[in-house]
Protein backbone atom coordinates (compact mmCIF):
# COMPACT_ATOMS: atom_id res chain seq x y z
CA UNK A 1 0.00 0.00 0.00
CA UNK A 2 1.14 3.79 -0.97
CA UNK A 3 2.13 5.70 2.04
CA UNK A 4 1.88 9.43 2.51
CA UNK A 5 5.67 10.77 1.33
CA UNK A 6 7.50 10.84 4.39
CA UNK A 7 10.39 10.17 2.27
CA UNK A 8 10.58 8.96 -1.16
CA UNK A 9 7.70 6.90 -1.45
CA UNK A 10 6.92 5.11 -4.62
CA UNK A 11 3.70 6.31 -6.90
CA UNK A 12 2.15 4.32 -9.48
CA UNK A 13 1.95 4.13 -12.86
CA UNK A 14 -0.27 6.48 -13.30
CA UNK A 15 2.43 9.05 -11.28
CA UNK A 16 5.06 8.01 -14.00
CA UNK A 17 2.10 9.05 -16.90
CA UNK A 18 1.65 12.07 -15.70
CA UNK A 19 5.15 13.23 -15.28
CA UNK A 20 5.49 12.08 -18.70
CA UNK A 21 2.63 14.46 -19.74
CA UNK A 22 4.02 17.14 -17.77
CA UNK A 23 7.62 17.24 -19.91
CA UNK A 24 5.46 16.50 -22.61
CA UNK A 25 3.34 19.66 -22.43
CA UNK A 26 7.11 21.66 -21.42
CA UNK A 27 8.43 20.43 -24.94
CA UNK A 28 5.25 21.71 -26.77
CA UNK A 29 4.97 25.11 -25.72
CA UNK A 30 8.63 25.66 -26.33
CA UNK A 31 8.11 25.33 -29.74
CA UNK A 32 5.57 28.46 -29.69
CA UNK A 33 7.63 31.24 -29.63
CA UNK A 34 8.74 32.41 -33.06
CA UNK A 35 11.96 33.02 -35.02
CA UNK A 36 13.52 35.29 -37.10
CA UNK A 37 14.79 32.49 -39.23
CA UNK A 38 14.77 28.68 -39.14
CA UNK A 39 15.37 25.91 -41.11
CA UNK A 40 13.60 23.16 -42.69
CA UNK A 41 14.85 20.54 -40.58
CA UNK A 42 14.06 22.63 -37.85
CA UNK A 43 10.80 23.34 -38.53
CA UNK A 44 10.17 19.95 -38.95
CA UNK A 45 11.54 18.57 -35.74
CA UNK A 46 9.27 20.88 -33.70
CA UNK A 47 6.30 20.24 -35.69
CA UNK A 48 6.64 16.46 -34.86
CA UNK A 49 7.09 18.06 -31.73
CA UNK A 50 3.74 19.40 -31.66
CA UNK A 51 2.20 16.44 -33.08
CA UNK A 52 3.64 13.68 -30.38
CA UNK A 53 2.80 15.92 -27.55
CA UNK A 54 -1.39 16.08 -29.14
CA UNK A 55 -2.08 13.55 -26.83
CA UNK A 56 -0.89 15.51 -23.28
CA UNK A 57 -3.70 17.41 -22.98
CA UNK A 58 -6.95 14.81 -23.81
CA UNK A 59 -4.84 12.19 -21.42
CA UNK A 60 -5.08 15.03 -18.79
CA UNK A 61 -8.80 15.07 -18.81
CA UNK A 62 -8.97 11.00 -18.90
CA UNK A 63 -6.84 10.84 -15.79
CA UNK A 64 -8.77 13.62 -14.41
CA UNK A 65 -12.34 11.90 -15.09
CA UNK A 66 -10.63 8.78 -14.00
CA UNK A 67 -9.52 9.91 -10.74
CA UNK A 68 -12.58 11.92 -9.99
CA UNK A 69 -14.84 8.68 -10.27
CA UNK A 70 -12.55 5.78 -9.42
CA UNK A 71 -13.67 5.89 -5.76
CA UNK A 72 -17.69 6.70 -6.38
CA UNK A 73 -20.05 4.68 -4.87
CA UNK A 74 -22.81 2.64 -6.94
CA UNK A 75 -25.25 5.21 -5.69
CA UNK A 76 -23.72 8.70 -4.98
CA UNK A 77 -25.82 11.25 -2.71
CA UNK A 78 -25.50 14.36 -3.06
CA UNK A 79 -23.30 14.90 -0.93
CA UNK A 80 -20.56 13.03 -2.18
CA UNK A 81 -20.85 15.71 -5.45
CA UNK A 82 -21.11 18.51 -2.85
CA UNK A 83 -17.74 17.29 -1.21
CA UNK A 84 -15.89 16.67 -4.15
CA UNK A 85 -17.28 20.00 -5.24
CA UNK A 86 -15.60 21.17 -1.87
CA UNK A 87 -12.33 19.23 -3.16
CA UNK A 88 -11.99 20.70 -6.43
CA UNK A 89 -12.51 23.98 -5.49
CA UNK A 90 -9.12 23.84 -3.52
CA UNK A 91 -7.48 21.68 -5.86
CA UNK A 92 -8.25 23.15 -9.05
CA UNK A 93 -10.27 26.99 -8.56
CA UNK A 94 -7.56 28.66 -6.07
CA UNK A 95 -4.16 27.26 -7.73
CA UNK A 96 -6.19 28.52 -10.97
CA UNK A 97 -6.64 31.93 -9.42
CA UNK A 98 -3.08 32.33 -7.67
CA UNK A 99 -1.53 31.03 -10.97
CA UNK A 100 -3.48 33.92 -13.16
CA UNK A 101 -2.99 36.72 -10.33
CA UNK A 102 1.24 35.97 -10.70
CA UNK A 103 0.48 35.79 -14.27
CA UNK A 104 -1.00 38.94 -14.33
CA UNK A 105 1.92 40.85 -12.30
CA UNK A 106 4.07 39.34 -14.47
CA UNK A 107 2.26 40.58 -18.01
CA UNK A 108 2.30 44.00 -15.85
CA UNK A 109 5.97 44.57 -15.48
CA UNK A 110 7.03 42.81 -18.67
CA UNK A 111 4.67 45.48 -20.48
CA UNK A 112 6.16 48.29 -18.73
CA UNK A 113 9.87 47.49 -18.64
CA UNK A 114 10.33 44.21 -20.89
CA UNK A 115 7.59 44.52 -23.79
CA UNK A 116 9.47 42.48 -26.30
CA UNK A 117 9.41 39.46 -23.95
CA UNK A 118 5.71 39.20 -24.38
CA UNK A 119 4.89 40.59 -27.37
CA UNK A 120 2.83 38.70 -30.08
CA UNK A 121 1.01 36.64 -27.43
CA UNK A 122 -1.08 38.12 -24.42
CA UNK A 123 -2.82 41.06 -27.06
CA UNK A 124 -4.81 43.53 -24.16
CA UNK A 125 -6.59 40.81 -22.87
CA UNK A 126 -4.58 40.74 -19.15
CA UNK A 127 -5.78 44.47 -18.93
CA UNK A 128 -9.68 42.90 -18.25
CA UNK A 129 -9.76 41.31 -14.50
CA UNK A 130 -12.67 39.01 -15.60
CA UNK A 131 -10.80 37.38 -18.75
CA UNK A 132 -9.34 34.20 -16.10
CA UNK A 133 -13.42 33.28 -15.87
CA UNK A 134 -14.96 34.32 -19.46
CA UNK A 135 -12.72 33.96 -22.10
CA UNK A 136 -9.80 32.50 -20.87
CA UNK A 137 -6.81 32.58 -18.38
CA UNK A 138 -4.02 35.13 -18.87
CA UNK A 139 -1.86 32.09 -18.24
CA UNK A 140 -3.08 31.25 -21.63
CA UNK A 141 -1.50 27.41 -20.84
CA UNK A 142 -4.16 27.24 -17.93
CA UNK A 143 -7.22 26.68 -20.19
CA UNK A 144 -7.07 23.41 -19.55
CA UNK A 145 -7.86 24.21 -15.55
CA UNK A 146 -10.37 26.67 -16.44
CA UNK A 147 -11.86 23.69 -18.74
CA UNK A 148 -11.87 20.85 -15.88
CA UNK A 149 -13.43 23.30 -13.41
CA UNK A 150 -16.21 23.68 -16.14
CA UNK A 151 -16.66 19.98 -16.19
CA UNK A 152 -16.20 19.29 -12.61
CA UNK A 153 -19.51 21.24 -12.36
CA UNK A 154 -21.07 18.91 -14.74
CA UNK A 155 -19.81 16.00 -13.04
CA UNK A 156 -23.12 14.90 -12.04
CA UNK A 157 -24.44 14.50 -15.38
CA UNK A 158 -21.56 12.80 -16.84
CA UNK A 159 -21.97 10.41 -13.59
CA UNK A 160 -25.79 9.96 -14.93
CA UNK A 161 -24.46 9.41 -18.61
CA UNK A 162 -22.11 6.64 -17.91
CA UNK A 163 -23.75 4.94 -15.07
CA UNK A 164 -26.72 4.45 -17.18
CA UNK A 165 -25.13 3.84 -20.48
CA UNK A 166 -22.00 3.13 -19.79
CA UNK A 167 -19.56 3.15 -23.09
CA UNK A 168 -22.18 3.72 -25.24
CA UNK A 169 -22.56 7.67 -23.90
CA UNK A 170 -18.97 8.14 -24.19
CA UNK A 171 -18.68 6.98 -27.87
CA UNK A 172 -21.79 9.24 -28.46
CA UNK A 173 -19.64 12.07 -26.60
CA UNK A 174 -16.86 10.98 -29.03
CA UNK A 175 -19.10 11.30 -31.57
CA UNK A 176 -19.65 14.70 -30.91
CA UNK A 177 -16.75 15.38 -31.18
CA UNK A 178 -14.86 13.92 -33.86
CA UNK A 179 -17.97 15.96 -35.80
CA UNK A 180 -16.79 19.27 -33.99
CA UNK A 181 -20.05 19.25 -32.08
CA UNK A 182 -19.45 18.33 -28.95
CA UNK A 183 -16.65 20.02 -26.80
CA UNK A 184 -13.31 17.88 -26.22
CA UNK A 185 -12.59 18.19 -22.31
CA UNK A 186 -16.38 16.81 -21.73
CA UNK A 187 -15.43 13.55 -24.08
CA UNK A 188 -12.34 12.84 -22.31
CA UNK A 189 -13.31 13.49 -18.71
CA UNK A 190 -16.16 11.42 -19.39
CA UNK A 191 -14.01 8.54 -21.00
CA UNK A 192 -12.05 8.67 -17.70
CA UNK A 193 -15.37 8.40 -15.73
CA UNK A 194 -16.33 5.60 -17.48
CA UNK A 195 -13.21 3.46 -16.30
CA UNK A 196 -13.58 4.73 -12.86
CA UNK A 197 -16.67 3.47 -12.54
CA UNK A 198 -16.88 0.67 -14.16
CA UNK A 199 -12.95 -0.39 -14.31
CA UNK A 200 -11.53 -2.51 -16.52
CA UNK A 201 -9.71 -4.75 -14.59
CA UNK A 202 -6.67 -4.59 -16.34
CA UNK A 203 -6.46 -1.09 -16.90
CA UNK A 204 -7.25 -0.66 -13.32
CA UNK A 205 -4.20 -3.43 -12.31
CA UNK A 206 -1.84 -1.34 -14.98
CA UNK A 207 -2.37 1.95 -13.76
CA UNK A 208 -2.17 1.62 -10.14
CA UNK A 209 0.78 -1.03 -10.17
CA UNK A 210 3.65 0.43 -8.02
CA UNK A 211 6.48 2.43 -10.00
CA UNK A 212 9.74 3.89 -8.83
CA UNK A 213 8.26 7.27 -9.17
CA UNK A 214 8.07 9.14 -6.04
CA UNK A 215 4.83 9.58 -5.02
CA UNK A 216 5.53 13.70 -4.58
CA UNK A 217 6.05 13.84 -8.40
CA UNK A 218 2.18 14.36 -8.52
CA UNK A 219 2.52 17.97 -6.38
CA UNK A 220 5.67 18.59 -8.81
CA UNK A 221 3.63 18.14 -11.98
CA UNK A 222 0.84 20.53 -11.13
CA UNK A 223 3.05 23.38 -10.10
CA UNK A 224 5.60 22.62 -13.44
CA UNK A 225 2.51 22.66 -15.41
CA UNK A 226 1.30 26.12 -13.33
CA UNK A 227 3.91 28.07 -13.94
CA UNK A 228 6.20 26.70 -17.19
CA UNK A 229 4.34 28.60 -20.07
CA UNK A 230 5.51 32.26 -19.21
CA UNK A 231 9.18 31.05 -18.20
CA UNK A 232 9.43 28.79 -21.47
CA UNK A 233 8.42 31.41 -23.44
CA UNK A 234 10.74 34.50 -21.63
CA UNK A 235 13.37 32.17 -21.49
CA UNK A 236 13.66 31.13 -25.08
CA UNK A 237 13.09 34.37 -26.33
CA UNK A 238 16.32 35.53 -23.92
CA UNK A 239 18.50 32.57 -25.68
CA UNK A 240 17.34 33.97 -28.96
CA UNK A 241 18.41 37.56 -28.07
CA UNK A 242 21.43 36.51 -26.70
CA UNK A 243 22.51 33.94 -28.54
CA UNK A 244 21.32 35.14 -32.35
CA UNK A 245 21.36 31.24 -33.39
CA UNK A 246 21.43 30.10 -36.70
CA UNK A 247 21.30 27.00 -38.37
CA UNK A 248 19.83 23.76 -37.32
CA UNK A 249 21.83 22.51 -34.52
CA UNK A 250 22.09 25.84 -32.61
CA UNK A 251 17.84 26.59 -33.03
CA UNK A 252 18.10 22.93 -31.80
CA UNK A 253 20.56 23.92 -28.84
CA UNK A 254 18.39 26.68 -28.33
CA UNK A 255 15.23 24.97 -27.97
CA UNK A 256 16.55 21.52 -25.75
CA UNK A 257 18.07 24.58 -23.44
CA UNK A 258 14.85 25.90 -22.65
CA UNK A 259 13.39 22.80 -21.85
CA UNK A 260 15.83 21.56 -19.71
CA UNK A 261 16.45 25.13 -17.85
CA UNK A 262 12.73 25.54 -17.53
CA UNK A 263 12.11 22.42 -15.82
CA UNK A 264 15.10 22.42 -13.40
CA UNK A 265 14.10 26.13 -12.46
CA UNK A 266 10.92 25.10 -11.40
CA UNK A 267 12.47 22.00 -9.79
CA UNK A 268 14.69 24.24 -7.80
CA UNK A 269 11.98 26.79 -6.93
CA UNK A 270 9.21 23.79 -5.82
CA UNK A 271 12.07 22.42 -3.88
CA UNK A 272 12.99 25.57 -1.71
CA UNK A 273 9.25 26.61 -1.50
CA UNK A 274 8.46 22.93 0.08
CA UNK A 275 10.77 23.35 2.62
CA UNK A 276 10.82 27.05 3.44
CA UNK A 277 7.21 27.71 3.20
CA UNK A 278 5.61 24.11 3.11
CA UNK A 279 1.83 25.40 3.95
CA UNK A 280 1.82 27.91 0.97
CA UNK A 281 3.08 25.84 -1.38
CA UNK A 282 0.32 23.20 -0.54
CA UNK A 283 -1.87 25.64 -1.50
CA UNK A 284 -0.68 26.80 -4.83
CA UNK A 285 -0.54 22.96 -5.46
CA UNK A 286 -4.27 22.31 -4.19
CA UNK A 287 -3.29 20.57 -1.90
CA UNK A 288 -1.30 17.39 -3.28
Amino acid sequence: MLRKPDGAVNGNRLDLIRVLLTVGIVCRHATTTELSSTTAAFSAFTQGIVWLTEVCVPLFYVISGYLYFRNVPLNPQPKWFLDKYRSRFFSLVIPYVIANCIAWLCFFFAIKEMPSMVSGFFGDSWKDPVFVFWTGPVNMSLWFIRELILVVLLSPAVYLLVRYTRWWGVLALGLLWAFKIGPAPLFFFSLGACEGVWKIAPVERWLMAPCRVDIRSRAWTYFVYLYHYLLVIGVKKGLIMLLHPQGTMALFGIYLGSVIIVLGALTLVYGGMRKIMPRVTGVIVGGK
